[in-house]
């Protein structure tokens, strides 16, 4: 594991600057409360001070190694108490020996470097629980910030396999009618059944090739709409009507792919095949800063709507826009008179990644 102090250049440049601090404190107590001479003071401060920051490098491998969720608070603090005290007699007659050799001539600092031990030996026990307290700290906090991470990312992935698993769930179902209409067209019309096999190319094209897209433009959405359409178009014929009222700068707006596909499906399914006469799927789109707001409506046969499936396409979607974008009032479902109508709203991406 490596060393916070060492490998971050901002932590070396704090830990050296408290060292730095803690020093002069020493030369100043050193000097104006005991009176020693500005360079025995300044010799002292430097030596002890150094020895002391140079062994707190080593003390952060300790406290690696001594992790507290590892082992009981007790244990953890006998440890503390029998390493802390090697390094604090280390510490303590390292510089009492270096002093010892740099002063031989003064005899009164030597008097005082000998007297001076005990306050010493309680000065470097403070200092040694300071330095095991911030690296703790420290400790904790990095472990805290990669589970914050692992916790983001194993989010993105459960999000990411639930949005799979939706788009799965629809694919197979559109499949599944055109696989019917196609079965039933081959000995009724075999030429119209070819174009649907080749529209059903297209749209199955269109959904591997953004599979791994989460988003892509309204353009490209509608465009494969269209497609789908063309092929209800050949088993409906002109019962089927689309109009289509979409601003040009809505085309370029960014929207979870195959988003829209199943409510054209539920207007097929629930206007056309329910109804003999000709039913009208409208689209409109507008946009702001803001919001994207597409509105799909189609006109029913009263009763037809009420037949209810199982429906997982609306569902799906309603989740999907929640996974997405976080909030759960972005489909809004309308039905008056003989007009059923979606509204989706799809809030600017650029706004929510700034936010």
């Amino acid at each position: 594991m490596l060393n916070p102090i060492l490998s971050d250049r901002k932590n070396f440049l704090v830990y050296l600057f408290s060292g730095i601090f803690v020093s002069v404190l020493h030369f100043v107590i050193l000097s104006f409360f005991f009176g020693l001479p500005p360079m025995v003071s300044a010799a002292d401060a430097l030596v002890y001070t150094t020895l002391l920051f140079l062994l707190g490098i080593g003390i952060w491998y300790m406290v690696s190694y001594l992790s507290i969720s590892d082992q009981s608070y007790h244990l953890v603090l006998a440890d503390h108490l029998v390493t802390g005290g090697i390094i604090i007699l280390l510490w303590l007659f390292g510089g009492f020996f270096i002093l010892d050799g740099l002063f031989a001539g003064d005899i009164n600092y030597q008097e005082f470097l000998g007297i001076s031990l005990p306050w010493r030996f309680v000065y470097g026990i403070l200092l040694y629980a300071v330095l095991v307290m911030i690296y703790y700290l420290m400790n904790y906090y990095r472990v805290y910030q990669e589970k914050l991470m692992q916790e983001a990312e194993l989010k993105q992935i459960i999000k990411e396999s639930e949005l799979n698993l939706l788009k799965s769930q629809i694919n197979p179902h559109f499949l599944f009618n055109s696989l019917n209409s196609i079965n039933s067209l081959i000995i009724a019309d075999a030429e119209k059944a070819r174009e649907m096999i080749i529209e059903l190319s297209d749209f199955l094209r269109y959904t591997v090739r953004t599979n791994e897209k989460e988003t892509v433009t309204l353009k490209e959405e509608l465009d494969n709409i269209q497609c789908y359409l063309n092929i209800e178009k050949i088993r409906f014929g002109d019962r089927i009507l689309v109009e289509d009222e979409i601003e040009d700068a809505c085309l370029e707006r960014k929207i979870p792919n195959m988003i829209l596909q199943p409510f054209f499906e539920n207007a097929v399914k629930h206007g056309v095949n329910e109804s003999t006469d000709a039913v009208t799927i409208t689209t409109m789109c507008t946009t702001t800063d803001e919001d994207l707001t597409i509105s799909i409506s189609n006109n029913f046969t009263a009763g037809s709507i009420s037949k209810k499936g199982k429906g997982i396409g609306i569902e799906n979607i309603k989740k999907r826009m929640m996974l997405h974008y976080k909030r759960n009032d972005l489909v809004n479902i309308r039905k008056k008179s003989n007009i059923f109508e979606v509204v989706l709203t799809f809030p600017n991406q650029e706004n929510i990644e700034k936010n």
